[in-house]
């Protein structure tokens, strides 16, 4: 199948402990393979020089960090996953605990929320709420 990438805006909100968190960048979206792919550079000072990439299907969500910072997260729906979050200083192991997933996406343009409890390295990191927008480039400015 040949996949035609189209330009988009990202906004991905995770809010853990009444804190939020917002990246808002733009990125590209395309479907291979009956998932939907999202991919866009982090913007935080902490992951600086990091792409994630969003996969969404009908199994669940998976988010893919590559470059300074390698991790990755999956999330499925009433379900626990493990993965990995590996700096220069060390890995740790990741557990996710998913309690809620909804995505709503079509032609690599939509809404997806999920709702986790995260572990790293074993021990109870909190419980989170993220919510991902994602529109055509030039409507969402």
């Amino acid at each position: 199948m040949n996949e035609h990438k189209r330009n988009v805006r990202v906004r991905l909100t995770t809010v853990n402990d009444g804190q939020e968190h917002v990246v808002d960048t733009d990125g590209e979206a395309y479907v291979r393979r009956g998932h939907t792919y999202i991919r866009y550079k982090e913007t935080s000072r902490d992951l600086a020089g990091v792409t994630t990439i969003v996969k969404l299907g009908a199994g669940g969500i998976a988010v893919l960090r590559q470059g300074a910072v390698r991790a990755e997260q999956r999330f499925v729906p009433n379900g626990l996953a493990v993965g990995y979050y590996e700096t220069a200083q060390g890995a740790f192991p990741l557990e996710t605990r998913t309690s809620r997933v909804d995505v709503r996406f079509a032609d690599g343009l939509g809404t997806a929320a999920w709702e986790y409890e995260l572990w790293v390295g074993g021990a109870e990191a909190g419980r989170f709420q993220a919510n991902l927008d994602v529109q055509e480039a030039e409507e969402a400015r």
